[in-house]
């Protein structure tokens, strides 16, 4: 199944019920090989899905991922070093390594995350941050590359009075 085709059909659901949309696009994402550690809050349909193999990319429960998140399973950067240094060959230099998003994460709109990395539960990842190593639970990471800027007790001490509270969608 590709994902990039059908989660936008699913963007009508999303408008009339966010826990229709929940049920529906879990079901889609398991189907597609994308391992489910509960049920993600709301996964965009605009994100890009590097799905090299079934269970190589794994969301936990409650997360969000934003519109135009790129999770990216492979790295084929030293096979055009390896064919310089030794010669054209018939064979790829690559990587191949999954990606953990942890219970309630947030995944900014279009952050990058690299092959191996593992986002910890409650983690927040800042729009349009390169993430290529991994972010402990609770940690508030940003930048290019991806940096830790705080815990999140320190965010919401320090931001949350900018925020205001609103009802959930049903």
């Amino acid at each position: 199944m590709n994902l990039t085709r059908v989660l936008p059909l699913l963007a009508v659901v999303d408008k009339i019920s966010q826990r229709a949309y929940r049920r529906v696009s879990a079901a889609v994402l398991r189907l597609s090989g994308v391992k489910l550690e509960g049920v993600p809050l709301w996964v965009s349909s605009r994100v890009y899905w590097d799905l090299s193999r079934p269970g190589i990319i794994s969301l936990g429960d409650r997360c969000v991922i934003s519109h135009g998140v790129r999770l990216l399973t492979h790295d084929f950067s030293l096979d055009r070093v390896a064919e310089r240094r030794l010669g054209q060959s018939d064979r790829e230099k690559s990587r191949v390594a999954g990606i953990k998003i942890g219970r309630q994460a947030f995944v900014g709109m279009g952050a990058m995350i690299l092959p191996g990395v593992t986002i910890g539960d409650g983690a927040i990842i800042g729009a349009g941050a390169v993430v290529t190593n991994d972010v402990p639970a609770d940690s508030v990471a940003a930048g290019n590359p991806a940096r830790i800027l705080a815990t999140t007790d320190e965010y919401w001490r320090r931001r949350s009075a900018e925020f205001e509270w609103g009802p959930r969608r049903p």
